[in-house]
């Protein structure tokens, strides 16, 4: 039941909530309430998340209807900006485990799953600022990058030597400081993760998740 919180719940909101923002979006419920957002939520959800929780399938897809129907509650107001503390690290223990699990059956990494990494990666896009904080940029103005110290230093250093997303993208997946192993080693996922940076990058959050 602990791996079904993680990976359905707390999954989810971390698969989404940081291509999300960086779309323009600031709160959960706005994340269900978008046609292109909503329609990928849903295919990671049910289509690469969901069957790899070690449940029976009706238990596991009844819970990952409410926590939807949770996500979509008008009386919550979630910021995704919240759920983007200390990304990296969640990313890890909530997201990667089901990518090992997809690309150990299908032979390479959930298309969805892959782009929300690319999308880590994009939001992680920043540059320190006078006060010593980091920050990004989207469409709206700055927005305040947290997370370690140290995880920010390699972020900022792989944006700032190189506008190539294929070479972003793989440096930043190898480093073991960031994720506890080399994620290159993960069958497709560094393919995918910088095409859709790149892609992140050329045309835009929303439209590079449309075309999922």
């Amino acid at each position: 039941y602990r791996t079904r919180k993680v990976r359905i719940l707390n999954g989810a909101h971390t698969a989404s909530s940081l291509a999300s923002f960086c779309a323009g979006l600031d709160t959960v419920r706005e994340m269900t309430e978008d046609a292109v957002v909503s329609k990928y939520l849903n295919k990671v959800m049910f289509e690469e998340i969901v069957p790899f929780v070690p449940l029976p399938e009706a238990e596991r897809k009844a819970y990952a209807e409410t926590i939807m129907e949770r996500f979509a509650n008008p009386h919550i107001r979630h910021e995704l900006i919240s759920i983007a503390l200390n990304s990296v690290s969640k990313w890890t223990v909530r997201v990667l485990p089901t990518v090992k699990d997809y690309a150990a059956k299908h032979g390479k990494a959930p298309a969805g799953l892959s782009f929300s990494l690319a999308a880590l990666l994009d939001f992680y896009r920043g540059k320190f600022v006078a006060n010593g904080d980091y920050e990004g940029a989207r469409q709206s103005g700055a927005y305040p990058i947290k997370d370690n110290a140290d995880i920010l230093a390699i972020m900022n250093a792989a944006w700032e030597n190189s506008s190539d997303c294929a070479k972003i993208a793989a440096v930043l997946l190898a480093d073991a400081r960031l994720w506890g192993e080399d994620l290159t080693a993960v069958p497709g996922l560094a393919e995918q993760a910088a095409a859709a940076l790149a892609r992140i990058r050329a045309v835009g959050v929303k439209a590079a998740m449309s075309e999922l």
